[in-house]
């Protein structure tokens, strides 16, 4: 699973998850990201404790995210272990996709075919969307939970995009003042994902 980094201060503010190589190879493109936001949050402790874990796993037979069967799983179980050991308030997945799960992503039949709701690009090919719909039933209804996908084509093209999305929920707050923060940068993509986010939790998934 590699290094676990904390972050940790006197003052008060949620507790934060990040996490990475959920599954497969995924960490080859999503850990250098989180490890960079490591270092970068070692001079800048934001909220009273931020857990950022690179790799779930290194390597894995790759189960999807939205089936029982991952967190069956020793990664899934390794991932609700984190969930319930530091409770978050803010939880924030990074994931990586290839060329040819681009439309299955942001199709808007999505919802209807795998019970939650599609991504939204932000730019180049980042996409914000809803954790799973298994997961989401462990936190708080008004906890944050997002997932970002990034083309693990162009990963070094997207860094520094991905690296300020994450810092902007590093620094958060509050769930309304992060979700305005990443609005200032995206407003159309932001609002469409507020939009999907809300009907999401209105279904009851």
């Amino acid at each position: 699973m590699g290094v676990i980094y904390h972050t940790a201060s006197s003052g008060e503010g949620p507790v934060k998850l990040f996490v990475g190589g959920l599954h497969g190879r995924e960490g080859d493109y999503t850990a250098p990201i989180l490890e960079e936001l490591a270092l970068s949050a070692e001079n800048d402790v934001f909220s009273e404790l931020s857990i950022i874990v690179p790799r779930i796993t290194r390597s894995s037979r790759y189960l999807h995210v939205l089936s029982e069967k991952y967190y069956q799983s020793i990664e899934g179980q390794r991932l609700v272990h984190f969930i319930e050991k530091y409770k978050p308030s803010f939880y924030c997945e990074l994931h990586a996709y290839g060329k040819e799960s681009y439309f299955m992503l942001v199709s808007p039949e999505r919802e209807k075919q795998q019970g939650v709701p599609p991504f939204v690009d932000l730019k180049d090919g980042v996409l914000l969307g809803s954790i799973a719909p298994i997961l989401r039933r462990r936190f708080g209804r008004n906890d944050l939970c997002i997932t970002i996908e990034i083309p693990n084509w162009k990963t070094d093209e997207v860094r520094e995009m991905v690296l300020e999305l994450l810092r902007i929920v590093l620094g958060g707050k509050t769930k309304e003042g992060t979700i305005e923060a990443l609005r200032r940068l995206y407003p159309r993509q932001i609002e469409i994902a507020r939009s999907l986010f809300h009907r999401y939790l209105q279904s009851g998934q």
